[in-house]
């Protein structure tokens, strides 16, 4: 309950201004919100994904809980015209293949470890995919990278199937991350 209040009572003290500056710097704006009645029913949560965004996709988060629903909490977003507020996407039980995902997480363990490397991608549209399981963070999911002998092979393995299932799972959630063109602003 005190995060909420005091994520509440932060946002309310940024100005429209500078969250439009802070939108328009790339930094994402995400709310805080309390562990909460809603996860313990849904029996926890399996782990986190974090996309971030780009010129014209918004950054968003989904949380993957253990009975294979989901919720995806989408940044908010800013132009000098106009404003998007951060939005919410439920997806109910079974949606995500949780039995995969928890299998591909315990056999990877410690999510820091997947071995990722640099990646060509666009400066404006390019974007970072990362998961979170067990306090860890990955690197970007995008950018899975390994040598034979530098990594165990079951780890690369088993790495790049998780990029897979994650970027698979993003697709099939279709979530709604685009900003809106000027002439829907108004």
């Amino acid at each position: 309950m005190n995060y909420e209040r005091n994520s509440a009572r932060i946002l309310s003290s940024i100005s429209r201004l500078q969250l439009r500056i802070l939108v328009l710097l790339g930094i994402s704006v995400w709310t805080v919100t309390a562990p909460s009645a809603q996860a313990a029913e849904r029996g926890g949560v399996l782990a986190t994904i974090l996309q971030s965004g780009s010129t014209n996709a918004r950054g968003y988060k989904v949380t993957i809980y253990k009975d294979g629903s989901a919720m995806a909490e989408i940044g908010a977003a800013a132009t000098a015209l106009h404003s998007e507020p951060a939005q919410i996407q439920q997806f109910g039980t079974g949606t995500v293949q949780t039995g995969k995902l928890q299998a591909l997480l315990t056999q990877i363990g410690d999510v820091s470890a997947i071995p990722t490397g640099h990646c060509m991608k666009s400066v404006s549209f390019g974007t970072r995919t990362e998961i979170s399981y067990q306090g860890k963070t990955s690197g970007d999911l995008q950018c899975v990278r390994g040598t034979a002998g530098e990594q165990p092979e079951n780890l690369l393995r088993a790495s790049v199937e998780l990029s897979r299932f994650v970027q698979n799972t993003l697709k099939q959630l279709k979530i709604n991350n685009r900003r809106l063109p000027l002439d829907q602003a108004r």
